[in-house]
């Protein structure tokens, strides 16, 4: 059965994007291809559809998404906390060195629509809701081949990847330069932490288990209580929190469950 091309695609797709974003960005055609977008959006989309999608991106989401990997492949999610810090040192770096205003910084507000905060900084390059929705991307892809999706699954996870970048076109936050570069970055993330989940395995340790359930259940709970900036997505944060919780009490309960009759003293 046909499985998903392992690192090296996702590394070849990252590059694409990369070389792809740097001569968009601040270019004529960014800003046209941004109004088409962020209008396109709003003719044929519900703004609730975008607000749900970009919360996706968020990074408390990126948990809950991964979390169910506890109970099957806890290596997943183990990957996509070792891809963290990488992701969140190619979204800070750019951002700090490249004075990058986001569209509504630079555009008539009359001209652009607008879903939840409205974000006018000068650090719209590239997009970190991007950056995280691809970091789980390449953690689901780009893992051992025994934890790879088969094709159709493969698939509704890049269009799902696509759909959170294109709605921080919708929303009003990013040019589609910052989308293409998030793309690629978080690619580049998720394959590294994959690759040094591969090369550390811990996730196998029942410790390693729990304390992994407990931060899934902790991220659960702050996620649950949070305004993330996006109201209308507020019942779908409240469906990952809950998602992550479950998967992190049954994890919880299947290590003490594991663990309990070594601990029985013998009569």
């Amino acid at each position: 059965m046909f499985r998903v091309a392992p690192a090296r695609l996702l590394i070849a797709t990252a590059i694409g994007c990369l070389l792809l974003a740097l001569p968009l960005h601040a270019s004529d055609f960014d800003r046209t291809a941004f109004m088409a977008i962020n209008d396109a959006a709003w003719r044929w989309g519900p703004p609730a559809l975008f607000s749900c999608l970009t919360i996706l991106g968020h990074g408390l989401s990126a948990v809950m998404l991964l979390a169910p990997t506890l109970l099957r492949a806890p290596n997943l999610l183990m990957a996509g906390l070792f891809a963290t810090p990488v992701a969140m040192a190619l979204s800070w770096l750019p951002k700090g060195l490249i004075d990058s205003p986001r569209p509504a910084a630079v555009l008539d507000p009359a001209s652009i629509h607008v879903v939840g905060l409205r974000l006018a900084g000068h650090n719209s390059f590239p997009s970190g809701h991007t950056i995280t929705a691809f970091l789980v991307v390449g953690v689901l892809l780009a893992g051992e081949r025994a934890t790879r999706p088969r094709r159709p699954a493969a698939i509704a996870i890049v269009l799902v990847g696509v759909a959170v970048a294109a709605s921080r076109i919708a929303v009003g936050a990013h040019w589609p330069s910052d989308a293409l570069a998030g793309t690629g970055l978080g690619l580049l993330a998720g394959v590294a932490g994959t690759q040094i989940s591969l090369r550390w395995r811990i996730a196998s340790r029942p410790v390693v288990q729990a304390l992994l359930a407990l931060v899934v259940l902790v991220c659960a709970v702050i996620l649950a209580r949070i305004d993330v900036g996006y109201p209308l997505a507020r019942p779908l944060q409240l469906v990952l929190a809950a998602l992550g919780a479950a998967a992190a009490v049954i994890a919880l309960w299947r290590t003490w469950a594991s663990r309990a009759p070594s601990a029985r003293i013998p009569e």
